[in-house]
């Protein structure tokens, strides 16, 4: 009978619709004709996301019904265009019919060309209506953000009562405008019965009557009420936009370094391609509606129309700032920033300045000085800037030769005008000491004040004005506009104005305005000035020369003449203050010339030359007089026992005829020690020894450097004293010479060698990757390079060596290559499962009552299973509660292992234990020495472990019996020669990533049934050997996976991205991906993706962007990124030292113990360190302390007593400083610094600004960022009056983006209500009984703001977003968005020329960036 046909839409694998490989290669024909008619091109480019599937997406995140979206054409069109709306549906119950509605529709029809581009416009609409507080702009299509843009300027413009239509969830917006309503109806239905008023009604059309509640202009909302505001102090501002301005004279490519989505620039538009023209008329209107000047706005206009043509021309356009703003925000956007850089903050509509509360509160600061003469001289200072509009700087330089008010005016107006010296006694040289008449001549000067006063108030009338018994003022209104100014005029003792004998001394005046900014009125001050000098102004220079007053009403005059035609055509500000603030350019010293620095080795160094016969002879005696050597004849006799011995001339000969060989064999065949020799003594005969270096890779450091060791040894060398033919190489230490032929690294050493300039391995010729089963991240990085890597390099050879745990895989992966299998092991292993030896060792385990609950019906069929063994009931009962454990049972360990021991004939035979993590370790060594196991020598091994420790457990402990407990390092690779016991935990700990939640998990679990194989094999290298379980066949059989599931599925791969990122820049890591054995999942691909993004590591959001320099500065560092990240910002900022502290102990083990019967000591020894509310810079306070009992003499009993009273784990203490000397040496070399304890102190010497060293660990921890929400103020009555009450601890609440978070108990922050920032930075969040945050650090907002994600303006809510997510918002002026954005900028410009220096962070002639973040994070943003 035939097999049944499947359907033909049912695919027989269950993933076969995920799966990312091709089905199909392109342009093979299917044999099926294509009969139908072709498929329109489509609407966006390749990459993005339709909006209508973000909509969909967004409604399926927020747990809504599909919406439904429908266009239809407007009447009376030609040609036909279209308009829609949209319907967003929630459920009200579990009835799928029961659905509330809102209705979307564009109140302004649509005028789209097609029904198919018009849903998608409807679409962004409705996505705009409940997503406006987030910065989505960039994730929709480029042809799509303009239409954003405009719905932004019509928000901004809505007025306060439309607020509710923007609210991020419309069916309570709308719920709340329905109660409104019916409120309204029927308080109008009581008041006058019968009468019933028809409201407007809102139905679902989503436009209608406002909500109750107030929400601040229109476009604000709670969020923004509760989020923290940043402040920035009027001098800080001023430095910081004359750092900006300076600087992007001399890095005018800053924005295209940082820019976040580059793909429409002049370099990659198409040549010839017509320049898509800006909406002026529509840029006009929304720019005057936020409010802007029509002048400014003609001037944006025009400079934004130059700078687009510009853009879409065939030339190269990087060096325009404006250029590139265009490229990468919207035109409205581009228009805002380019006026919000260049116009004065006084200039600026009122939305754009500081409020009140950031920007008068520096007045009481500036004269705190001490002292009366301080008070005055900081109110003369305030008054002279805020009310006369002179900056700053040169206010304060002449204040500290002249508090004279008058003359310092006088002084500020000639400087205003450039008046120095030789200006025929108007100079500021020339003005002497001021006034100096004798008593008749100053009271005639009072006299003709007098008069002139008087005279005044005869003709002025009300609109003059005496405010003080010195001081006039004198009201001037526009007639064209509804500005205004105030002429002041102060007639002092110090003012010689009006006198005969001072002719150049006009009256002492500045001009004030509410409405006008300080660079016009000082253009006016300076215009009146120079008509007291012009050579036709006879009436005002007659004036000064009789000395009879008259002339304040012909400065009157004048100004009234020239305030319209000033106001039509405002002046250059840079004009205007030229004489007072120096240029940009003249400011800028001479860029040095650049210094190459040391690049990338070169290929040729790693190129061996072809080698000479007498080389090749050389290499030949050396191996025959290792032939020759007496004591090489048993080491030979010990290689021909091992089963791979067998296979060496089958080994050669499929190298001899193939390029890729994949070796299997089971653990203990000799296949890592021996095949490397067989190459290599393959080759030497063959006359190519001198020519043949073979690199053999190995997982971890210790297998690396022992089975190094023990090749060596097999050669007759020693390779720590002197390498030879046999080297290492592990990060921070290698063992080789010129004659070595085989060198064992680490998978990351050949990763470094791979991106350091040499992608082709030239000089090598073959490569083995041992342990390929295991699937690490780096090794299938490196078996997917090699693959390509064997197109480039037609003479490498490549072998993958597998234990037989799906070795199929690698065999087609390479195309069916050849495959040799060596057998079994060298001697049996006998097994014994836990329920074959529980009833010999009578062990009664305690029910656990944490462990997992299990049904009846579980526990009935367990007891059926077990029934069946023949066991007794108390063994029975024993192995029912071990198999419901989910946990390591120490004491069986400790039963099992005396069995062992008490049942062995003799002391011979090591133990090889097998814990999951190091905790375990320790808890396990504790156990068995509580045992009475008799004279044993009890070790760990773990990578955490020296070199040196590591090393131990090779070594014989005769008469003592050796144990290690070991953790899966010792699985693979490591062989333990006299090791006959295994003892298997049957656990693992694995790290598994959730990308959803951005969370990383270390999970204890059950191994692999081919992992137990492993642990298994390394019993009986010597002997028989016996191998104890400590689980049942039936764990084995149903729990235990058969095998690992490969790193790459379930780690972050933002690493992996920057490794393969920093081998080529140009890669996409996406499609190379795709070609790995296994590809990552498209959810964890985006995830790391935006963690570089967050991190500033990558360009944009394409996968085939560049990195940022910053980016490639981290990918030189052989450390995780995010370590890299702050070591590269610490050197920069010069905060070195601790940062060199914090990434050392994020990359170990807690430095604070907590034994569990002194768990209160050991909180109460860490809060007395602690420090700036962090634990980071707590546990930096306390190594410090640490480092200065050793630095004062101490010896190393000192230090650790000092450890041990102070609850200090004096391993970590060394683990740190071993730490600290592995970064220093990273950064030396790659020629960072220069790792000697003086260059060191060079770059800390800002270590003690506890804000800038926070803001250094938001750049590496964003976007782990945390919000802090603090609970209402409550106050207490008391009899002056009332008092804030203290928060406690418990009401103090955080969020981060997955939702609610706790400090975890260990944290010197547990106990903490006081919080100022309102932000937190975390480096590991874990899910336990809650999701707990440890390693947190409050953190100032400027740290955010400079080192946090990209940063998004919102010109209208008057707020900054941070992050793709939007997840952190402050209030701010959105001046202080851009200055900040501009300073990012510059510092990743100023990075990516430093890259190419000797000295990559030495900013040297560069500080001004640096200096500029520093001083907003010395004080978080307030006032030096």
């Amino acid at each position: 009978m035939a097999p049944k046909k499947r359907p033909t839409n049912v695919v027989r694998s269950g993933n076969a619709g995920n799966s990312t490989k091709p089905t199909k290669e392109k342009g093979k024909d299917d044999g099926k004709p294509d009969d139908g008619p072709p498929r329109p091109p489509p609407l966006f480019p390749a990459g993005y996301k339709s909006p209508l599937t973000i909509l969909n997406e967004k409604c399926q995140k927020m747990g809504w019904e599909r919406p439904t979206v429908e266009t239809r054409p407007n009447r009376g069109t030609e040609p036909p265009t279209f308009t829609g709306w949209a319907i967003l549906k929630k459920r009200v119950s579990k009835n799928i019919y029961n659905l509330d509605e809102v209705r979307m529709q564009p109140h302004t029809p649509l005028q789209i060309g097609s029904a198919a581009e018009a849903r998608h416009y409807v679409a962004t609409y409705a996505l705009f209506r409940f997503c406006s507080h987030l910065p989505m702009s960039m994730t929709l299509p480029p042809s799509i953000r303009p239409y954003w843009s405009t719905l932004t300027a019509e928000k901004a413009a809505s007025p306060a009562h439309q607020a509710w239509e923007y609210e991020p969830d419309p069916f309570a917006a709308k719920k709340e405008v329905e109660d409104r309503q019916n409120k309204k109806k029927d308080k109008e239905a009581a008041k006058e019965a019968g009468n019933i008023a028809n409201g407007n009604g809102t139905g679902t059309s989503g436009r209608g009557t406002p909500v109750s509640r107030e929400v601040t202009g229109g476009a604000g909302g709670s969020a923004w009420e509760r989020a923290p505001e940043v402040k920035m102090a009027s001098s800080l501002r001023e430095t910081v936009e004359a750092t900006v301005r300076k600087m992007m004279q001399q890095f005018p490519s800053a924005v295209l370094e940082a820019s976040r989505d580059a793909t429409a620039t002049a370099s990659t538009a198409p040549s010839g391609t017509a320049t898509p023209t800006l909406d002026l008329s529509s840029l006009q209107t929304q720019l005057t509606n936020l409010g802007f000047r029509s002048t400014h706005i003609n001037s944006a206009l025009s400079a934004l129309s130059a700078a687009n043509a510009r853009l879409h021309s065939s030339s190269s356009s990087t060096k325009d700032p404006l250029v590139l703003s265009l490229s990468i925000l919207s035109p409205l956007e581009a228009g805002i920033e380019w006026l919000l850089l260049h116009l004065p903050e006084d200039d600026l509509p009122p939305r754009y300045r500081p409020s009140s509360s950031s920007a008068d509160f520096i007045t009481g600061a500036s004269a705190t000085n001490g002292g009366k003469t301080a008070l005055v001289k900081g109110w003369l200072v305030d008054k002279l800037v805020k009310q006369a509009g002179f900056p700053r700087k040169p206010v304060e330089t002449i204040l500290a030769e002249e508090q004279r008010e008058s003359v310092a005016l006088d002084l500020l107006g000639r400087r205003l005008c450039g008046w120095e010296v030789d200006e025929d006694g108007w100079g500021v040289e020339e003005y002497g000491s001021g006034w100096s008449g004798d008593e008749n001549a100053a009271e005639e000067r009072k006299t003709t004040r007098e008069e002139e006063i008087m005279a005044l108030e005869a003709v002025l009338g009300e609109r003059y004005e005496q405010i003080s018994p010195t001081e006039s003022i004198i009201s001037i209104e526009s007639e064209t506009t509804a500005d205004s100014i105030q002429l002041h005029i102060i007639f002092d003792d110090d003012s010689p104005y009006p006198s005969p004998q001072y002719p150049t001394h006009p009256p002492s005046f500045y001009v004030s305005s509410d409405t006008l900014p300080a660079y016009i009125r000082l253009h006016l001050h300076s215009q009146l000035l120079r008509a007291f000098r012009d050579p036709e102004r006879h009436d005002l220079t007659s004036v000064l020369e009789a000395g009879s007053g008259g002339a304040v009403l012909i400065m009157v005059e004048l100004l009234e003449s020239i305030l319209t035609d000033v106001l039509q055509s405002p002046p250059d500000l840079g004009e205007v203050t030229k004489y007072l603030v120096p240029r940009v350019e003249d400011v800028i010293s001479s860029k040095p010339a650049p210094v190459k620095r040391k690049q990338k080795q070169n290929r040729e160094t790693y190129k061996r030359k072809i080698p000479t016969a007498e080389e090749e002879e050389a290499v030949k005696k050396k191996q025959k007089s290792m032939l020759d050597n007496p004591t090489y004849a048993p080491m030979l006799a010990d290689r021909r026992k091992l089963p791979a011995w067998k296979e060496r001339e089958n080994i050669t000969n499929a190298l001899e005829s193939n390029r890729v060989l994949v070796v299997v064999g089971e653990t203990g065949c000799g296949k890592s020690t021996q095949l490397p020799q067989f190459i290599l003594d393959h080759e030497i005969q063959a006359g190519r020894g001198a020519s043949t270096s073979v690199i053999v890779t190995q997982p971890r450091r210790v297998a690396a450097m022992g089975v190094a060791a023990r090749v060596a040894q097999e050669r007759l060398e020693d390779v720590d004293k002197s390498p030879e033919t046999v080297g290492y190489a592990i990060r921070g230490e290698r063992k080789s010479s010129a004659d070595t032929r085989l060198l064992f690294c680490t998978t990351g050493v050949v990763l470094r060698r791979l991106g350091s300039g040499d992608p082709d391995l030239l000089g090598i010729s073959h490569v083995v990757v041992d342990e390929a089963h295991e699937r690490g991240v780096d090794t299938d990085l490196l078996i997917c390079l090699l693959r390509d890597l064997l197109e480039r390099n037609k003479t490498i050879k490549v072998i993958l060596m597998s234990a037989t745990i799906n070795e199929q895989i690698f065999i087609n992966y390479f195309g069916g290559c050849p495959s040799l299998t060596i057998p079994g092991f060298t001697h049996p292993v006998t097994d014994h499962y836990l329920e074959d030896v529980i009833s010999e060792i009578r062990y009664k385990p305690q029910p656990s009552r944490f462990g997992p609950r299990q049904t009846e019906e579980q526990k009935a069929a367990i007891r059926a299973e077990f029934s069946k063994l023949n066991l007794d009931l108390d063994s029975q009962r024993a192995l029912e509660i071990l198999a419901g454990a989910d946990r390591i049972d120490y004491g069986l360990v400790g039963a099992i292992v005396k069995h062992i021991i008490d049942n062995s004939k003799s002391n011979d035979g090591a133990i090889l234990v097998f814990m999951p993590g190091v905790m375990e370790i320790k808890q396990c060594i504790n156990e068995l020495q509580s045992c009475n196991l008799g004279q044993v020598e009890i070790m760990p091994l773990h990578a955490n472990l020296s070199s040196a420790e590591q090393r131990k457990v090779f070594l014989p402990t005769k008469p003592k019996r050796k144990i290690v407990i070991a953790t899966n390092v010792a699985e693979t690779s490591v062989t333990i020669p006299d090791v006959i016991y295994v003892v298997d935990g049957g656990r693992v700990k694995e790290t598994q990533y959730d990308a959803e939640n951005g969370m990383q998990k270390l999970v204890e679990c059950w191994t692999s049934r081919a992992s137990g194989r492993q642990r298994r094999g390394r019993a009986g290298r010597t002997q028989p050997g016996q191998c104890y379980k400590l689980y049942t066949r039936r764990t084995e059989n149903n729990s235990m996976p058969r095998f690992p599931i490969p790193e790459i599925l379930r780690t972050p791969l933002e690493a992996l991205f920057l490794q393969v990122k920093g081998m080529n820049e140009d890669t996409d890591v996406k499609e190379f991906l795709s070609k790995a054995i296994d590809p990552p999942k498209m959810d964890a691909i985006n995830a790391a993706w935006q963690t570089l993004q967050d991190l500033g590591a990558v360009e944009s959001e394409d996968h085939k962007s560049g990195l940022t320099a910053l980016g490639r500065h981290m990918s030189m560092i052989p450390v995780d990124l995010r370590l890299a990240k702050m070591l590269v910002l610490g050197t920069i900022f010069k905060c070195l030292d601790p940062i060199l502290t914090i990434a050392a102990l994020l990359s170990s083990k807690p430095l604070f113990t907590s034994p569990m019967e002194k768990r209160d000591e050991s909180k109460k020894a860490r809060e007395s360190y602690s420090w700036a509310r962090s634990d980071l810079l707590t546990d930096v306070r306390a190594y410090n302390a640490c480092m200065a009992v050793r630095e004062k003499g101490g010896s190393h009993g000192a230090v650790r007593q000092f450890c041990e009273q102070n609850y200090i784990s004096a391993t970590t203490l060394r683990d740190i400083t071993s730490l600290r000397n592995d970064f220093v040496a990273a950064l030396g070399s790659i020629g960072f610094i220069n790792p000697s304890s003086s260059e060191i102190a060079k770059f800390s010497i800002n270590s003690k600004l506890d804000n800038l060293v926070k803001g250094v660990i938001v750049g590496g921890l964003y976007p782990r960022i945390a919000r802090i929400s603090m609970p209402k103020a409550q106050f207490e009555r008391v009899q002056q009056g009332a008092i804030q009450k203290d928060h406690e601890a418990k009401e103090v609440k955080m969020f981060d983006q997955s939702g609610r978070v706790f400090i975890h108990p260990t944290s010197v922050l547990f106990n903490e209500s006081g919080f100022r920032s309102g932000y937190l930075a975390y480096f590991a969040k874990a899910e336990t009984s809650k999701v707990f945050l440890r390693d947190a650090t409050e953190v100032p907002l400027y740290g955010l703001l400079l080192f946090g994600g990209s940063i998004t303006i919102n010109h209208w809510a008057g707020g900054i977003m941070i992050g793709k997510d939007g997840f952190v918002k402050l209030r701010a002026g959105t001046r202080i968005g851009v200055l900040c954005s501009q300073l990012r900028r510059l510092l990743d410009a100023q990075l990516s020329e430093q890259i190419e220096s000797p000295h990559g962070v030495d900013m040297s002639g560069h500080e001004e960036v640096v200096s500029a973040m520093m001083d907003l994070l010395r004080r978080d943003g307030l006032s030096l």
